[in-house]
């Protein structure tokens, strides 16, 4: 049997990017104890191995605060998704080298079958849907104050993005980002 038919392989995949996950956003609440209301990985649409992001209210202000010290006009309003433009993108992505060693297992991933790629979105969606059944990302009222998805910066269509939003959070947390992604 091959790697790309092992189930296991794939639950090994999603065990990986729970804890790797896991540790990168403890450290940077740890580090940063801010106003977070998002938590995602982001991946290509070739399944790369994800990389973590986070947004908060005051990183926000910062970005805003960075481009107008650049003369550069923009809004809290057009940069509040804008994950790659975050102060706290790819904050602990070094911890990610044992999944990105466990994603290079299924080969190259310009030459993967494309059921292994669907294979590793969902052992992404998977694993953060498993810290947020532990209670990861706050229960109640806190929990309701973050959203947490799966994306593909450059490639999301926005009904995409809010149908994995739509899988991982609860409806409760979703009003503006929902408003926010449908205009």
């Amino acid at each position: 049997m091959t790697l790309e038919h092992h189930p296991a392989a794939y639950a090994r995949v999603r065990s990986a990017i729970r804890g790797a996950a896991r540790r990168a956003w403890t450290e940077l609440r740890r580090e940063h104890p801010e106003s977070f209301y998002y938590f995602g990985l982001w991946t290509t649409p070739l399944a790369h191995r994800p990389a973590p992001t986070a947004l908060s209210v005051e990183g926000l202000r910062r970005t805003v605060d960075h481009y107008g010290a650049r003369g550069m006009t923009v809004t809290e309003d057009e940069l509040r998704w804008a994950e790659n433009d975050s102060p706290f993108d790819l904050y602990g992505d070094a911890g990610f080298a044992e999944v990105e060693e466990l994603f290079d297992a299924f080969g190259n991933p310009y030459d993967r079958p494309r059921a292994v790629n669907e294979a590793l979105f969902e052992a992404i969606s998977g694993a953060l849907a498993d810290l947020d059944a532990e209670g990861f990302f706050g229960t109640g009222s806190a929990r309701d104050a973050v959203v947490v998805n799966v994306t593909m910066p450059g490639h999301d269509e926005a009904e995409d993005v809010l149908e994995s939003a739509r899988a991982l959070n609860p409806p409760t947390a979703l009003g503006r980002y929902e408003a926010d992604r449908s205009e």
